[in-house]
């Protein structure tokens, strides 16, 4: 923890205003320190965090060019908002979704760095399966806000501050905003995400591209199941997989990056 935080301190001194650059599919995007995506580097990193996050990169700058619509659902700083506005150029459209305000800070600070691209359409609301509203539980910002607080506060040492937010379906939303289909969509929401594609059916019938993190930890305090996920998958004709297999995922989901795959 101490070395994270000297060199966190270090790259702060040395970069300052200027952003932290990071080349990406021969661009160079900038994020304040310590706001930015894993090295591509670590693609085949034992550790599974930073391997997914190295894919993930990789996977969006691959599938996504200029002129695509793209859906972000839990931004947070914009790792990938800023990656997918740079890929979808100035006639593309990015619409991202981050409930928490202290991370929606770093994001549109993250966007100011990066003048060059068009700038994202960012919604302060929650995908869910219903519109309406919930609690969003946040510590400061940190990458694990929820829409339940077993997922944030891991042990009584964590506190988190309770914030309203409106919730949304992502079909209700691309129809009432006249979205044209994305080619990708990026979902990852702290253990929301089975919720989020319940309200996204007609999202998951067409041709997007859908990359999402799996939480399966927390899906008994939303009430979903391993189940529900599969019975969404196959009516829509796709498939799982994790980002770095081929094979279909099993009968015992972890933590990690998969694949909504069309079925052929």
């Amino acid at each position: 923890m101490f070395h994270h935080q000297l060199v966190l301190g270090l790259k702060r001194f040395f970069y300052g205003a200027r952003g932290e650059p990071y080349r990406i599919g021969g661009r160079t995007l900038r994020y304040l320190p310590g706001t930015g995506p894993v090295r591509t580097r670590y693609a085949r990193s034992r550790n599974n965090n930073a391997r997914y996050d190295a894919l993930q990169t990789l996977w969006l700058s691959a599938h996504l060019n200029e002129g695509d619509a793209a859906l972000d659902i839990g931004a947070h700083s914009g790792v990938y908002t800023i990656l997918m506005a740079a890929r979808c150029g100035h006639t593309g459209q990015v619409v991202a979704f981050e409930p928490d305000p202290y991370a929606r800070e770093l994001l549109a600070k993250n966007v100011a760095l990066n003048p060059e691209i068009k700038g994202p359409t960012v919604e302060g609301c929650a995908c869910s399966d219903e519109i309406g509203e919930g609690t969003l539980f946040s510590r400061g910002g940190n990458s694990q806000s929820s829409l339940v607080r077993s997922a944030v506060e891991f042990s009584p040492a964590h506190h988190s501050e309770e914030i309203w937010v409106p919730t949304v379906t992502l079909d209700s939303y691309i129809s009432e905003h006249h979205l044209r289909v994305p080619r990708c969509v990026k979902i990852d929401a702290e253990g929301a995400e089975i919720r989020i594609l319940k309200g996204a059916t007609q999202l998951l019938a067409s041709d997007a591209d859908i990359v999402c993190e799996l939480h399966p930890y927390a899906w008994n305090a939303f009430g979903n199941t391993f189940t529900e996920l599969k019975q969404l998958a196959a009516a829509a004709g796709r498939r799982i997989h994790y980002l770095d297999q081929d094979a279909e995922i099993g009968d015992r989901p972890e933590y990690g990056t998969v694949l909504l795959e069309r079925c052929s």
